[in-house]
């Protein structure tokens, strides 16, 4: 798995699927196996994975589970707060509208090989979203998974049983749709090499039932502003892939080596190991990390330099300011200008 050269990838369905097998009464624990996951993977919040292995896991729980739409059942089941912060933010916004603006700034949150996107004319909004250069996107039960999840929690948010104008997927048509066609109301299309969902301006329109402004305002000041995608220097698979989970994990805190090595799906000693073999550490991979993002952070002016420090695990402000000028020999004020 990990010679793959798939792009790792964050995800938080793994879970949500083992929990699935376990409620119809199957075990995991072989699927687990099969993929050298964590014990513990059913109750993690998040996993870090090549996308590739995340495609063939969630291939095998649907061969294991025998149900050929596990994707849209998942969905269908979905425990609220899975999603954290973003999906509060979207909870929180006033329309339907709203909330999809928003999913499509903050979802890089929750993985950022993502590329998701809001437009709209006079009559329609659009809602898209996949991996650049990757034409099945996540695949197809994870695809299902997506569109169907944004539909279902969306009523939910309106009370309103609304459908979609139209429904395409990145992956290719399975033998028989006739579940998703009814899920969604409409025929979906696929095959597009993207996850895309249409909206009536009227649909739009409607409000979100738990819609806060007062929240809405709290919650986007702790998301802060997601950084653009910028190039950076080719990495060993593996230390990218212990990157993307210290990113993943800085809205919780100071990054914890045993708790990203579980993420990771290997102890704390191979952890140590493995990139000791790259030339460099766990605190170099913590602290390259925070100086990309604290440089992107810093560069948005409507960003207190607190509060970069907050986005960035700190606890206290002054850890931050000697972190940053032993970074780039500037204070964060100073690197502001």
């Amino acid at each position: 798995m990990e010679g793959s050269s798939s792009p790792a990838v964050r995800t938080q369905l793994v879970g949500p699927f083992l929990g699935w097998l376990r409620a119809r009464g199957q075990d995991p624990s072989p699927l687990i196996q099969q993929f050298q996951l964590p014990p513990d993977a059913e109750s993690l919040p998040e996993l870090s994975l090549p996308l590739s292995t995340l495609r063939a896991f969630l291939d095998t729980a649907e061969q294991r589970s025998g149900d050929a739409f596990i994707g849209l059942h998942v969905a269908q089941a979905f425990k609220r707060g899975t999603y954290g912060l973003v999906e509060y933010i979207a909870r929180a916004s006033p329309t339907l509208r709203d909330t999809f603006r928003r999913l499509a700034r903050y979802m890089a949150l929750l993985n950022d090989q993502m590329v998701a996107s809001f437009s709209e004319d006079a009559s329609t909004g659009t809602f898209t979203y996949g991996v650049p250069g990757e034409p099945l996107s996540y695949g197809r039960h994870a695809n299902e998974f997506g569109l169907a999840l944004f539909v279902h929690v969306g009523r939910q948010l309106t009370e309103q049983p609304w459908n979609p104008l139209a429904i395409s997927f990145a992956h290719p048509a399975p033998p028989d749709f006739a579940p998703l066609t009814a899920h969604f109301g409409v025929t979906p299309s696929f095959g597009g090499g993207l996850n895309v969902l249409t909206l009536s301006a009227s649909t739009l329109d409607l409000s979100v039932v738990s819609g806060d402004p007062v929240l809405l305002s709290v919650l986007e000041r702790a998301a802060g502003t997601p950084p653009a995608r910028e190039p950076t220097p080719a990495l060993p698979e593996f230390v990218q892939r212990v990157h993307e989970a210290i990113r993943g994990s800085l809205r919780d805190g100071a990054p914890k080596m045993e708790t990203l090595a579980k993420q990771l799906h290997v102890s704390a000693r191979t952890l140590q190991r493995r990139l000791a073999e790259h030339q460099t550490t766990f605190q170099d991979a913590v602290d390259a990390v925070r100086c990309e993002l604290a440089q992107q952070y810093l560069r948005d002016p409507h960003l207190g330099v607190s509060e970069v420090a907050f986005l960035l695990g700190y606890s206290e402000l002054s850890t931050f300011d000697r972190a940053f000028k032993r970074w780039t020999g500037k204070t964060p004020r100073e690197f502001r200008g």
